[in-house]
């Protein structure tokens, strides 16, 4: 062991002393905090590795364990550890990062496997694995290929390289410098403050302002419900009954439900022994159908027939459900509404002096000034009349650099591709 030339043995050799060494620092020291990392001390710490991966691959003819760096006996047990190391981070539930506390932490937990990502093993090999793929790259600049093979040779392998070692880089250490936060906006005024997720208050360069709120919803649902229990009726296999545009009679259960009059913005009117509705188009206005139900004609004659009607609601923060109890075993109800999507109309103003006014939805975020503006949330208490919207602010300056690489490995990877079927043409 420890013959030159070095082989596969000794490979595998160092990546097990990383881990025992990663190991040995995530119990003594605890995991890696990368929010010492922000910026400046992450563009210093890579100009530092990038000056390290120079001075070793300069002391190569001196060192033989930096020339061992560029064969592929040392690569092969780097990527091996790495991919069970990533295997092992996608097999295992992660937590996020950051000071917690577990009720009863397991044996990973408490080892750090749970936190891949700011587990010492996982981060030494993986600086052990760009530091072989910056020797590789920099050796292969400077022995490239004639003309023709540097374009068939050099350039898809620099794109693959290249672009994985900027990806991970830059993906690393631009971590700590990536902004998560959350902000409540109203009518009243322009909101510039946002909170992180340890609750801390944070000055941002863009203000907002909600202009409107409004939420598309699925049509209504009913259920029946167990009188005794106040439980759906089959409890979560239990059936219901869509109340669509369409909708004029259906079955449910044993009962014939037919449709009344329908209201998607309705107030409670109170008679002397009955509550009706009526359309009523103002903050708390709830949904109501009105229905007559009776014994399904082809429904076994278990009881004898009976017929009902009555208003149906789910309520609103402003006004009560309503139930129609169809008899002694079963009332009648309507499930809270499902939003289909909510929407924010909002005012943007930036330090830059842009005003613009935009929706943000769900899944389509607004972009400016190097923000992410997404939809998250709203007052779910009041719903559809919600006064307030709940957005979450994201900033990664580094995110173009780790796009960048990814681009670079794709591009490699076509070009690979293609000059493989090229040359397969012309083979005799």
């Amino acid at each position: 062991m420890w013959n030159k030339p070095w082989s596969l043995k000794e490979g595998f050799i160092i990546g097990a002393g990383l881990l025992v060494t990663g190991l040995m620092l995530q119990l003594s020291v605890g995991p890696v905090d990368w929010q010492a990392f922000a910026f400046p001390v992450n563009v210093i710490t890579l100009a530092v590795f990038l000056a390290l991966i120079a001075v070793v691959y300069a002391l190569r003819p001196r060192v033989y364990g930096f020339r061992y760096l560029t064969t592929f006996t040392a690569a092969v047990p780097a990527l091996i550890y790495a991919v069970i190391l990533t295997a092992t981070m996608g097999l295992t539930k992660q937590l996020p990062s950051g000071p917690f506390m577990l009720a009863e932490p397991s044996l990973a937990d408490t080892v750090g496997i749970t936190r891949m990502l700011s587990f010492w093993p996982f981060i030494l090999i993986y600086v052990w694995m760009t530091l072989l793929l910056g020797q590789v790259i920099i050796h292969r600049l400077l022995h490239l290929h004639p003309k023709r093979a540097f374009w068939t040779r050099d350039i898809p392998f620099l794109m693959n390289h290249l672009g994985l070692f900027i990806t991970i880089v830059t993906a690393t250490l631009g971590n700590a410098d990536m902004q998560r936060l959350k902000m409540t906006i109203s009518q009243e005024a322009p909101e510039w403050r946002a909170v992180d997720d340890r609750g801390e208050m944070h000055e941002l360069p863009i203000a907002i302002q909600l202009k409107q709120f409004t939420i598309d919803e699925y049509p209504p649902k009913l259920i029946l419900i167990d009188n005794n229990t106040g439980n759906a009726v089959d409890g979560q296999q239990a059936e219901t009954l869509l109340i669509d545009s369409t909708f004029t009679e259906g079955q449910l259960g044993d009962w014939r439900i037919r449709l009344v009059k329908k209201l998607d913005y309705a107030v409670p009117v109170l008679q002397e022994d009955s509550t009706y509705f009526e359309e009523w188009m103002q903050t708390g206005a709830v949904s109501a159908v009105c229905v007559e139900a009776d014994w399904h004609p082809l429904a076994p004659a278990k009881r004898p027939y009976l017929k009902k009607s009555g208003w149906i609601t789910s309520g609103s923060y402003m006004f009560p459900y309503q139930m129609l109890k169809i008899d002694q075993q079963v009332s009648l109800a309507m499930m809270p509404r499902e939003p289909q999507r909510y929407i924010s109309r909002v005012e943007i103003l930036t330090e830059s002096g842009k005003d613009i006014e935009t929706n943000i939805l769900v899944n389509k975020p607004f972009s400016i000034d190097g923000w992410k503006i997404y939809q998250l949330n709203y007052d779910t208490q009041k719903g559809r009349w919600s006064e307030i919207s709940i957005l979450e602010l994201v900033s990664d300056p580094w995110l173009p650099f780790v796009y960048t690489g990814i681009y670079m490995m794709l591009l490699g990877a076509v070009l690979m591709f293609i000059l493989a079927q090229r040359r397969k043409e012309e083979q005799p």
